[in-house]
């Protein structure tokens, strides 16, 4: 058997659920105009910056309507100016003028559709983030609208919880709480972003969103363990979860008498939970006490009854964790 002390240290009390990662903001990004890939300038798992090349599309075309474009309007503003001067002399008609001002402006107008034109060969990232996917290879052609890169911004992750509407009073935003990957157990530290005001009538629960502290290596679409704390007592009295004994719907545990050679069987009440360790909130019988430093069978404690002799081999540290020894 195995002996494991009582303890005095904060433990707090968890609610438990289960969410998936989500990025906060994503954007699949698009060719806005047609051509073949020319070069791809990032790969799936890049970081990229708003406005930021990813891609450049073959311009040709573009760079000889843009030149044609911009030789037309310098040809129209020309016009426009020598016809403003012959008019401001009363030697062109009002109608010449007004033609001349409309074909420059026309010439400006489709001169910026080249311009626009032009840029469109280089596709750009329209948020900050990492590439999730890319769609094309260099040699592909696209149109306006084809897909070419999917984005999205992990710093922070979000979770979306539904918490029942009874416990949301004890949460508040920035309030602390603890994720862990299914898959991995990889560890990381959330916080309250917004609860929402409103419960949902058909679930009689309460959107809570949390966001993911740090770059800790989760993804989005990973699913998650939630422990929100909702409360904590500083100064408990912790031990082992395999300390306890349950009968029906009451629980001891079994102490080493003074000595050390027997048992003593304690009723309990408990409180907070929190993975092995159980807070000890009282005793049912007033005249016995638990302290920290007593020490308590956490292993082969429903083996025992009260005033059992026992053999302790190792005596345990301060620690609710258990230590080698043995009852007999």
């Amino acid at each position: 058997m195995r002996v494991g002390e009582v303890v005095r240290e904060p433990i707090a009390s968890l609610y438990s659920t289960s969410a998936t990662l989500r990025a906060d903001r994503r954007a699949t990004v698009i060719a806005r105009t047609r051509g073949v890939v020319r070069r791809l300038v990032v790969e799936e798992g890049d970081t990229v910056s708003a406005g930021q090349a990813l891609a450049f599309l073959e311009d040709d075309e573009q760079k000889i309507a843009d030149a044609r474009a911009r030789t037309a309007e310098e040809t129209a503003r020309r016009d426009h100016e020598r016809l403003s001067g012959l008019y401001e002399r009363g030697l062109v008609s009002v109608d010449e003028f007004e033609a001349s001002r409309r074909d420059a402006e026309d010439a400006l107008h489709v001169l910026e559709l080249a311009k626009l034109e032009l840029s469109r060969t280089v596709i750009r990232a329209p948020i900050g983030g990492m590439v999730v996917t890319r769609h094309l290879d260099v040699g592909a052609t696209v149109s306006d609208g084809t897909s070419v890169f999917d984005l999205a911004d992990l710093d922070p992750l979000y979770a979306d919880i539904n918490i029942p509407e009874r416990h949301v009073t004890r949460l508040q935003p920035r309030q602390e709480v603890h994720l862990t990957a299914d898959a991995t157990g990889a560890k990381a530290r959330a916080l309250i972003e917004r609860i929402a005001p409103a419960v949902d009538p058909t679930t009689g629960t309460v959107k809570v969103t949390v966001a993911v502290e740090g770059k800790p290596g989760l993804r989005p679409g990973a699913f998650v363990r939630v422990d929100i704390v909702t409360d904590t007592h500083n100064e408990a009295l912790v031990v082992a979860r395999s300390s306890l004994v349950a009968e029906g719907r009451r629980w001891h545990l079994f102490r080493l008498a003074e000595g050390g050679d027997t048992v003593q069987q304690i009723e309990v009440s408990l409180g907070f939970e929190n993975g092995d360790l159980v807070e000890i909130a009282s005793t049912t019988d007033p005249e016995i006490s638990l302290s920290p430093g007593e020490r308590v069978i956490v292993v082969g404690a429903p083996a025992l009854s009260e005033g059992a002799k026992v053999r302790v081999v190792d005596d345990a540290e301060n620690s609710p964790t258990a230590d080698e020894g043995q009852a007999g």
